[in-house]
């Protein structure tokens, strides 16, 4: 009896209400495709991505004009295109990843609803698009959007293609992994293939392993990559005289397909041997514990059940449903923790999984009405989430950014309301264990990229100083820098890629003979130099800047904040 039919025992929940309260989510998301781009990765891609519009070369990848390799190219391919039809704004970088990550959930939902019911993909496609790390992917956009697009769109596909051999979903299938190959390199391949393996072995389906037409897929996989193959060769393998990162010879076919990978477990890649950012072996653990907020808990519930499980039956399978979410999420979260180089985003791609594991355990342990226990002390972690998620929204308009419109305000009071009706006017347990903190969360999202992230990038005066030079005309050889001041973000807003110089630079008296004027964007250090060079100063704009990236008490506190700010000058000399 699946958890729909059971009417009478006060644990149904619809999944109408939930695709509802998806939809919400990704409405209460669209104010942030309009929020500023953040320093250090966000605002270099966004950057890279206006240059090749400005460039035309779509097929090597420059970052201020010279070349780099790092990244596969998809995410600079669609912001650009992006940029091309709707022009230079942060709207248009952001689309694309917006776009994959409505892929990721609708992929997710339509997964799950493959192996379980209507109501384990709902809740699983709203985990996904409700959790904490998805809020930050949706304004903080790297390429981890299109990697998780890319991949639950193709295990979704593959999935299909097992159960009903069609050919149209063995085509989409490898599709998405040549677009997840294209988003991140090999491991866009590495992970459905750690799913599907899972899933395979366990339920010992050996014929699957060795279907003739993977070679197919494979093909269309290749055809796919063969333009970024293409334009690598001819950006590095075929100039092998160019220095990259301090050394020559270097091969971009090797790199996408080995170094950047796999090298950063073997040691071949300088990250985590000359980068080493000190991230230990269980740095994804308690990453994965916030970053999948507030449904962490539930994976990790559910995962303990499944292996507990697993040991008991001695892995013959029958006991668990499937194997493809516990098996990946296992071995994926295995293959990032083993890299010598780590960063809070990598974990994002196991939502996916990590949704599916945590919405059967919902349904089938928490919601079962045999373990009320279990349902009360989940219900008391969703009242306990919920109050913490409007205090910190409380902190947010009352104390850390105040001066919110009123239309905040209006909503966030239909929210607490909401909150509140939730729990009175709900009749199933199940509502009123899930619904309450959906309101919560929709709060929390909406203050976020409504009040906070539009206030904090105040603080991020680059984008200021960028916007006023191009609202000033100022050409692209007349704007410099002097000192170490440069982040991506000045490139991005000023459309161009400002020259560092030093004040006795010989680029200095060329430009003011030039055009009459330089513009020179510097900190304190350097502003104090020009005032001892006896340049004429025309004008001086004054910023607070602060690196929003690092967030720390002492910014967020209004009393302690002028303390963590730092003089920013833009000066104009004559």
């Amino acid at each position: 009896m699946t958890i729909e039919q059971r009417n009478d025992s006060g644990f149904t929940i619809s999944p109408g209400i939930l695709s509802l309260f998806t939809i919400v989510c990704f409405i209460v998301y669209l104010p942030g495709l309009l929020v500023d781009v953040m320093d250090v990765d966000a605002a270099q891609y966004a950057s890279m991505s206006r240059e090749m519009v400005e460039t035309g070369n779509w097929m090597e990848l420059h970052n201020r004009y010279h070349d780099y390799l790092d990244k596969p190219p998809l995410l600079f391919w669609l912001s650009s295109m992006s940029m091309s039809v709707i022009g230079i704004s942060n709207f248009a970088y952001k689309l694309p990843s917006f776009l994959f990550g409505i892929l990721a959930v609708f992929s997710t939902i339509r997964l799950t609803q493959l192996i379980y019911d209507k109501v384990t993909a709902a809740l699983a496609g709203l985990m996904v698009a409700s959790s904490l790390g998805f809020f930050i992917m949706m304004n903080d956009v790297r390429t981890d959007t299109l990697l998780m697009g890319s991949f639950a769109f193709a295990l979704w596909q593959l999935m299909l293609y097992v159960k009903t051999k069609s050919w149209r979903s063995l085509v989409l299938g490898f599709t998405g992994i040549g677009l997840a190959m294209l988003a991140k390199g090999p491991l866009g391949l590495v992970m459905p293939v750690f799913a599907l393996s899972c899933e395979f072995a366990y339920k010992r389906q050996w014929t699957n392993f060795f279907r003739w037409q993977w070679l197919v897929g494979l093909v269309i996989v290749a055809i796919i990559l063969l333009p970024m193959c293409i334009g690598l060769y001819n950006q590095f393998d075929a100039h092998p005289e160019k220095e990259i990162i301090g050394a020559t010879g270097v091969s971009g076919l090797e790199f996408y397909f080995w170094t950047q990978s796999f090298g950063r477990i073997t040691g071949d890649s300088d990250w985590g041997t000359k980068f080493d950012n000190g991230a230990g072996p269980f740095f994804f653990t308690h990453t994965f514990l916030w970053a999948f907020f507030p449904w962490c808990l539930l994976t990790a519930a559910g995962l303990v059940k499944n292996l507990v499980m697993l040991i008991r039956s001695r892995f013959k399978p029958g006991y668990l449903h499937e194997m493809l979410a516990t098996g990946g999420f296992i071995l994926l979260f295995l293959a990032l923790s083993a890299s010598k180089y780590k960063l809070p985003h990598y974990i994002y791609v196991t939502f996916p999984l990590a949704a599916i594991i945590a919405a059967r355990f919902l349904v089938a342990d928490v919601l079962n009405p045999k373990r009320k226990i279990l349902s009360a002390v989940t219900m008391g972690f969703s009242v306990l989430f919920g109050l913490a998620l409007f205090t910190v929204v409380a902190l947010i308009l009352f104390v850390i950014f105040p001066g919110a419109p009123l239309l905040t305000w209006l909503i966030v009071a239909l929210l607490i309301v909401a909150y509140v009706a939730f729990f009175v006017v709900r009749k199933t347990r199940a509502e009123r264990m899930v619904l309450p903190m959906l309101a919560a969360l929709l709060a929390f999202y909406y203050v976020g990229f409504t009040q906070f992230y539009p206030e904090l990038l105040k603080y991020q005066c680059t984008n200021q100083v960028g916007r006023e030079v191009v609202a000033a005309k100022v050409p692209h050889d007349d704007f410099f820098i002097h000192n170490e001041v440069f982040q991506h973000s000045l490139d991005f807003y000023s459309q161009g890629a400002p020259a560092y110089i030093g004040i006795d630079s010989a680029l200095v008296m060329p430009a003011i003979k030039k055009y009459g004027e330089v513009y020179i964007y510097t900190d304190e250090a350097g502003y104090e130099e020009i005032l001892k060079s006896g340049f004429n100063l025309a004008t001086v704009h004054e910023y607070d800047y602060f690196g929003v990236q690092f967030l720390s008490f002492n910014f967020l506190n209004p009393e302690t904040r002028p303390g963590t700010l730092r003089k920013m000058y833009l000066v104009q000399l004559k």
